[in-house]
């Protein structure tokens, strides 16, 4: 969608929203005598929800064609109506992965990916965009590694940068003020770390510690898991697909961190790029 999106633009968004649920309730009635009554009652459930804010943005999209809105609210209208539609399409389409991956019918890229570009496209959104256009109160910091240029891991590009783009999403609509940073890091020349570090949250850290310290082996998170959780499940089972992981960790007694790992394909050192042919190569 535009920045600048049309009343027709907006309609289509939302009807984008409806078919997806609609794709959602069809393979809940698929599987519903299958063996995955569970998962599917956490489905039927979250589109139920989902329902509710989709609601109130057809509301206000049908409100723009009052003729009497001044300037300013119909700015603000289309405002709230095209940040809620991408977070709902967002929500649904890790509503989908997550049903593709329990029914084993995700089907994942192995492609060559810039790993520095994306987390920069990441900041650079959230940064310009979220943060200053929603007048949050959250300062959005990024660090990577100045030794290392063009490091590329293999991955689903397009599900990398959900991953991220979850992750940090988390971060800052769970940070009321203060700081989210996103850390880029490299381990031993073999290892990308993504480290998006927030303070203390205890919603945050609850859903953290169910989804990746217990690493789902319990039955019961389809029926408490909300959409935070659902982004961390989600998370950790599309960075296990690709090789990789993701999890807590202890920043300090302010703040905590949610850390994926992902091998490096290939990286570069003062401008040469260097290929990891064995687990036990380093680079100096």
């Amino acid at each position: 969608m535009d920045e600048n999106p049309t009343y027709d633009e907006l309609m289509a968004a939302n009807q984008k929203l409806r078919d997806k649920v609609a794709w959602l309730e069809g393979v809940y009635h698929t599987h519903r005598d299958a063996g995955l009554q569970v998962r599917c009652r956490f489905l039927s459930n979250i589109t139920h929800e989902i329902r509710t804010p989709m609601n109130a943005i057809l509301g206000f999209s049908d409100l723009l064609t009052n003729s009497t809105l001044t300037d300013s609210e119909r700015e603000e209208y289309i405002e709230y109506i095209s940040h809620n539609s991408k977070t709902l399409l967002k929500v649904m389409d890790n509503i989908i992965d997550l049903t593709l991956l329990e029914t084993d019918n995700l089907e994942m890229k192995q492609e060559e990916v810039f790993a520095e570009d994306l987390f920069r496209e990441i900041y650079g959104f959230y940064n310009s965009k979220v943060i200053r256009g929603m007048s949050y109160r959250v300062a959005l910091l990024m660090s990577t590694p100045t030794r290392y240029n063009r490091i590329t891991v293999n991955a689903d590009g397009y599900r990398l940068h959900r991953i991220l783009d979850n992750l940090v999403n988390n971060a800052v609509t769970h940070q009321c003020k203060g700081v989210v940073e996103m850390k880029m890091d490299i381990r031993d020349g073999k290892q990308v770390l993504f480290t998006i570090i927030s303070e203390r949250n205890e919603l945050l850290e609850e859903r953290a510690q169910m989804v990746f310290e217990n690493n789902g082996n319990t039955d019961d998170w389809h029926n408490h898991l909300d959409s935070t959780g659902l982004a961390y499940k989600l998370a950790r089972d599309l960075a296990k697909a690709m090789g990789g992981s993701v999890g807590l960790v202890q920043v300090d007694k302010k703040r905590i961190g949610l850390r994926m790992e992902l091998p490096v394909k290939k990286i570069g050192i003062n401008g040469k790029h260097t290929k990891q042919r064995n687990k036990s190569a380093l680079l100096n």
